[in-house]
């Protein structure tokens, strides 16, 4: 999620940016990196890639590209989607994997999607940081992939108080989306 920032601070960012600042680079790559990270890790979940490793090359891939200029943030994080994007077709071609190429493309809704997707859950996590523990522990353990039993075995609760406390979480979650999207 993009750190909110004044009209005079995004255009100077992006100045810096486009000459190749290396404080401006860093910004864009804290800014950037959880979103493209959430990507990567949807495209690379089925190989031995690091999607970690994947973001990385893309952000390497834009640094030396000092011929692409950008008028906006939305189009850095757009190459930078695409680099992602395009470094794993060519990873699954270099393997010669087409029919998992293929399978991974029909299960791929639309590139849309997945951007908004891995923006959503950027903003879930961080919504979840305000929620206050037990109900926060809860929901992270759950966004984690703990199932209710693992979580009231973890925190030494009752499954009853799991559930309940998930059900809290999940109430304040829907306050935070609803008052964040005004």
């Amino acid at each position: 999620m993009e750190v909110c920032r004044n009209d005079d601070d995004l255009g100077f960012l992006l100045m810096r940016f486009n000459q190749r600042d290396t404080s401006a680079f860093a910004t864009i790559y804290m800014d950037f990196f959880t979103e493209l990270h959430v990507y990567a890790n949807r495209l690379y979940c089925n190989t031995s890639e690091s999607a970690a490793d994947a973001v990385q090359e893309a952000f390497c891939y834009l640094w030396e590209r000092h011929d692409v200029i950008f008028d906006s943030l939305t189009k850095i994080k757009a190459f930078l989607f695409v680099a992602i994007k395009n470094r794993y077709k060519n990873h699954v071609n270099h393997l010669g994997v087409r029919q998992k190429y293929k399978d991974a493309m029909e299960r791929e809704t639309s590139f849309v999607e997945d951007v908004l997707d891995s923006e959503l859950a950027t903003s879930l996590l961080e919504y979840v940081e305000y929620i206050p523990d037990p109900e926060g522990k809860v929901m992270k353990l759950y966004l984690a992939g703990l199932d209710a039993e693992e979580i009231a075995d973890h925190m030494k609760l009752s499954i009853r108080t799991v559930y309940n406390a998930k059900s809290r979480a999940v109430g304040m979650l829907k306050k935070f989306f609803s008052l964040g999207n005004r």
